[in-house]
């Protein structure tokens, strides 16, 4: 009996051990909800979640389109409210609302509905000028036409109430933008809505990439009346259209003044302008350049479309610029009178690109059989633009000629190394222009430096230190450096006596990075004076030389009435007399320019650049003659200088005609002249003959000459030979 009583006791300790342990266990997480799913329609809502929480609890949403009222709570029975915002898409869409407690999780789903809606678009494509659109409208209903309130630019212009069978019309303005544009309007009746899409073209077709180049200042363009430089900037726009067309702009700006202060435009970027065509040549200010009849524009404005090059002829250039984005218009015509019309918006890349007008600098190497040192001879030029006006030392071209031990190096690329300057000494007994001289390797000669003047013209210096070097390093990408500094005197010339008038000494200094893109290799071998036949003229035939015309020469003035006339004259004959040449090599050796009488049958006709002829002189032979006469060759004197000789380009001994003639034919040139040097010319020279004889014939053409038909040109010229004549 005491064993049972023992076991209940501690049965009853165990069970009350039990019931300790249960009071003391934390109450588990509980969420008890009502209904998970809300559906609302598509305008703005508030629904009602209801939950009970033993705990804290929080709501989150998925979506930025449901709100909870509250994020977060205390325990107990919650009915919570979301903002549901208006759908205003065409689709129904839903989200979710997330409460939780600890780590139980609800999610209640809110389905948001939206309009039944069927709707058709009607699209009308239409070009860039402003136009009526007609829509044919039967109809028995009330009716109304609108447009879209962003479409501005479409407008009703008239409509019938029903009954109607009539047409509805509708006004597009013109398309001023740069790219098209789409617009719509919408014909509604009870129970019907039709949507109008107007898609209307622009007047340009875009450029989808763009880039820009400053090319300098530095050409040698020359005004066709005051015979001036024009120091014009200009800057070549490059565009490509989505469909390959490549469209080239060489716009053409001039500096301004600023008070008395000429200055240049800046080189980043394009100055805004209107820029309308260029068919003079002369590069005025705010103007496009067209390629010219005589070939002479290296950049100019032009179309490239399926690989085919289209030339301008005429159109206007519109470029406007703020914080460096650039709205460009192009309007470009071309030879048939077709017109292309092209656009650009956005930035431009902008490099200047300046060395030797241009981007590419001059240079050339002398063979070296021209030294007897065996030295090569390098000559460099190159221009920079004007960059600060008020820098008085600011250089504006610079020249050197320097040689390097010849065989080190390839002929077609220029020699690094230091180079000291010094002279080139002459052999006594072999006087000669080019070649048979003294030079070592190392040795720096010919430095010739332009400095800006304020007023943004050039003046020319003297180099005055002897000790300055030059030193020419290869860059890693293939450009080569200059450093030069000397000490230069700038001189001005004295209008009077046209003698130099020096100025103080002024430092200048030049360390510029320029490409050598092309060289100009002059492997000319000695060549003495003598007698020659003409058979090859190398380089560019005589229409690249240009020559000289002047119009009624004979008979100009009556003498016996204006004294100032020359004697030669003889009154009431018209005649044309010509000065032309090359300065190409006839036989790699000879240069020559010769000056002949022609009959009046003959019209200057004015090409692109306005003062250049594209017509051919006159087929003939033309005899060596004293008096001006048709038909004749003569030693003709345009002031002081002679416009007709024959120079040997290497010895650089200067040959006149004296008798013989030349004939034209068709592209061709045939030589018979005797030619005599001045006394003075020889001196030195003991293999030179002092008469020579050329003959024979070789392609030439003789086109371009420039318009020196004026009196007062006129009146300077003379017939006199600088030698006395061979009977």
């Amino acid at each position: 009996m005491k064993k049972y009583v023992l076991l209940a006791v501690a049965a009853l300790v165990g069970l009350a051990a039990v019931s300790c342990k249960s009071e003391e266990k934390e109450a588990e997480d509980a969420l008890n909800i009502l209904g998970t799913t809300i559906n609302v329609g598509k305008d703005a809502a508030s629904p009602v979640i209801s939950f009970k929480a033993n705990k804290a609890w929080t709501a989150t949403s998925d979506s930025p389109w449901i709100v909870p009222a509250q994020t977060s709570g205390e325990a107990g029975s919650v009915n919570l409210t979301l903002a549901v915002a208006e759908n205003t898409t065409w689709e129904q869409r839903s989200g979710k609302v997330t409460v939780a407690v600890g780590m139980v999780k609800t999610d209640f789903t809110v389905v948001q509905g939206t309009e039944s809606v069927l709707e058709t678009g009607v699209v009308i494509e239409v070009s860039p000028e402003a136009q009526d659109i007609e829509i044919p409208v039967k109809s028995n209903l009330q009716y109304t036409v609108t447009p879209d309130a962003a479409s501005t630019w479409i407008k009703v212009v008239s409509i019938k109430s029903a009954p109607t069978e009539k047409m509805v019309t509708v006004h597009v303005d013109a398309n001023t933008e740069l790219a098209p544009r789409e617009g719509t309007f919408f014909l509604t009746a009870p129970g019907y809505s039709q949507q109008y899409v107007v898609f209307q073209n622009a007047a340009w077709t875009p450029a989808v990439l763009g880039n820009a180049v400053y090319i300098g200042n530095s050409q040698d363009i020359y005004d066709s009346e005051t015979w001036s430089v024009n120091l014009h900037q200009q800057y070549i726009v490059n565009l490509a259209t989505a469909d390959g067309d490549e469209i080239t702009l060489a716009l053409n700006k001039k500096g301004k003044l600023d008070g008395d202060v000429f200055k240049f435009y800046p080189v980043d970027k394009i100055p805004a302008a209107t820029y309308e065509i260029d068919a003079t040549g002369k590069k005025d200010d705010n103007t496009f350049s067209i390629k010219s009849s005589t070939g002479k524009e290296k950049y100019y404005t032009n179309i490239v479309t399926d690989k085919r090059e289209v030339l301008v002829y005429d159109g206007t250039v519109t470029v406007a610029e703020e914080n460096g984005a650039y709205t460009i218009t192009a309007i470009l015509i071309d030879a048939a009178g077709e017109q292309h019309s092209y656009s650009y918006a956005g930035q431009l890349d902008m490099t200047t690109d300046f060395c030797g007008g241009g981007g590419e600098v001059n240079w050339k190497n002398t063979y070296d059989t021209y030294f007897t040192t065996k030295a090569n001879g390098w000559s460099v030029y190159f221009y920079t633009p004007r960059m600060n006006p008020d820098v008085k030392t600011e250089v504006a071209y610079a020249s050197f000629s320097f040689y390097s031990a010849a065989g080190e190096v390839d002929l077609n690329d220029l020699p690094a190394g230091t180079y000291t300057f010094g002279t080139v000494e002459t052999d006594p007994d072999l006087k000669y222009k080019n070649g048979i001289a003294k030079a070592d390797a190392g040795l720096l000669s010919n430095v010739s430096i332009s400095l800006y003047t304020q007023a943004g013209t050039l003046k020319s210096t003297e180099v005055t230190a002897e000790s300055t070097v030059l030193t020419v390093t290869k860059n890693e990408d293939g450009t080569k450096n200059f450093k030069y500094a000397a000490t230069v005197k700038p001189y001005t010339y004295d209008p009077v006596t046209y003698n130099p008038v020096y100025e103080d000494p002024v430092q200048v200094n030049i360390d510029i990075d320029v490409p050598l893109d092309k060289a100009t290799d002059e492997q000319t071998h000695p060549y003495d004076d003598k007698d020659d036949v003409f058979t090859t003229l190398e380089g560019p035939a005589g229409s690249q030389y240009v020559g000289y015309w002047y119009s009624k020469f004979i008979g100009a003035n009556d003498p016996k009435t204006n004294p100032e006339d020359r004697k030669e004259a003889i009154p009431g004959t018209e005649c044309n007399i010509f000065s032309f040449g090359s300065n190409s090599y006839f036989n790699n050796c000879w240069s020559m320019m010769i000056a002949v009488i022609a009959d009046a049958n003959w019209t200057f006709e004015k090409n692109f650049a306005n003062r250049y002829c594209n017509t051919p002189i006159q087929n003939g032979t033309y005899t060596f003659g004293t008096t001006a006469q048709i038909g004749a060759l003569i030693p003709m004197k345009y002031s002081s200088s002679s416009r007709c000789y024959v120079t040997n380009t290497y010895t650089g001994t200067t040959y006149y005609p004296v008798g013989g003639s030349v004939i034209l034919n068709n592209g061709t040139i045939t030589v018979d002249l005797t030619c005599k040097a001045t006394e003075a010319s020889l001196v030195g020279r003991p293999k030179s003959p002092a008469t020579i004889h050329l003959t024979g014939g070789t392609d030439f053409t003789c086109y371009y000459l420039q318009d020196y038909s004026a009196v007062t040109r006129v009146k300077n010229l003379s017939i006199n030979s600088p030698v006395p004549l061979v009977d």
